[in-house]
């Protein structure tokens, strides 16, 4: 049996590592209600609860005899469940990406991510959790702000698409404003980039970025990543690649290759990385990372809940992200291309 959180080999449902780190010890199994019943609370909870996203949610939390149920208050855990059939395409592998997604970024690329896991429904059917970091162990709420708020964009200011209205770039100069520890935390956010162009996450919007105080600080730091999904796989007719712009002047002055490619290349990661202050000694062992982890992610999602299908999707999307977009320079260009050498030492 695959341990439904990290993925190794196990003889119960989550290894020993992922029981103690997700579920702190707690022996879980399953959840004792079904996908009916869920959607029975989330309506019940429909105007108290405050989970924000689209995707139908809710909260849980362990009762007193360390059974998982469902909450409208301190919940310190998300389920999520497959939606609807008509709502998305190929809803049954819903789950099983975001689940993968969440584990490349942990397991292979090593940024602090949310811990995450998929859990059986009574009836056998695969949900996604995910557990809360917006909490201390004793209970207390974390101070914690998305970008949209630290930013200050809103509906009123910038319309009903305000989360998908600034800049990657935007966002970099926040972190420099707000954390003390500014570099560090800033190769954390462009590897945070790169692996969600990588994955194909064209929904990783201005909501899906946090600064918070995490336990026993004073001074802020990046959440840990959350929110991460193939989400074309879902919406084949989404438009744009990211869900941000790279750049905050993009549109007045983009890139020779942006402009003739239509989507970003290693000309726009490079730039982008120079504009946030990353030097190039440093993005060297960034792109050599990503390129000899390839491997893994390949491994990664064989061994994932998704489908054959998916799976097929999944690689596929990776592949052609990796070598046609991340690492791909238009030889007739007057550029520079600072990782050629890293990416020609390592091919793909």
């Amino acid at each position: 049996m695959r341990c439904h959180s990290c993925m190794v080999e196990t003889a119960k449902i989550y290894c020993p590592k992922c029981t103690k780190e997700l579920f702190d010890g707690k022996k879980v199994q399953a959840l004792t209600f079904d996908k009916q019943e869920f959607y029975q609370k989330r309506k019940e909870y429909a105007k108290r609860i405050s989970i924000s996203g689209v995707q139908d949610k809710l909260s849980l939390t362990f009762d007193e005899n360390n059974t998982l149920i469902t909450t409208d208050i301190e919940g310190h855990y998300i389920l999520k469940p497959a939606p609807i059939e008509e709502q998305v395409d190929n809803s049954h592998d819903i789950c099983a990406n975001e689940h993968l997604s969440m584990q490349i970024s942990k397991q292979i690329f090593n940024i602090p991510t949310a811990g995450s896991a998929l859990i059986p429904f009574s009836t056998g059917e695969l949900a996604y959790i995910t557990k809360r970091f917006d909490y201390a162990k004793n209970g207390q709420k974390l101070d914690q702000e998305d970008f949209a708020a630290v930013l200050e964009y809103t509906s009123d200011r910038q319309g009903r698409n305000y989360k998908y209205e600034s800049s990657y770039e935007a966002c970099a100069k926040a972190i420099q404003m707000y954390i003390p520890a500014s570099m560090p935390a800033l190769e954390d956010f462009y590897k945070r980039i790169v692996v969600n162009y990588l994955i194909g996450n064209a929904d990783a919007h201005l909501k899906n970025f946090s600064l918070y105080r995490a336990e026993g600080r004073k001074d802020r730091s990046l959440t840990p990543n959350y929110d991460l999904l193939y989400t074309r796989y879902h919406i084949p007719n989404e438009e744009g690649y990211m869900g941000l712009d790279l750049f905050e002047d993009e549109g007045d002055n983009p890139t020779k290759a942006f402009e003739a490619m239509g989507y970003y290349t290693l000309e726009d990661f490079e730039l982008f990385a120079d504009k946030i202050g990353i030097k190039t000694k440093r993005l060297e062992k960034i792109f050599e990372h990503i390129l000899v982890s390839t491997p893994k992610v390949m491994e990664m999602i064989e061994h994932s809940f998704l489908s054959d299908e998916g799976k097929e999707a999944y690689r596929k999307n990776y592949e052609e992200r990796l070598k046609l977009h991340l690492c791909y320079s238009i030889e007739q260009y007057d550029f520079n291309a600072k990782m050629r050498k890293v990416i020609d030492r390592l091919p793909i």
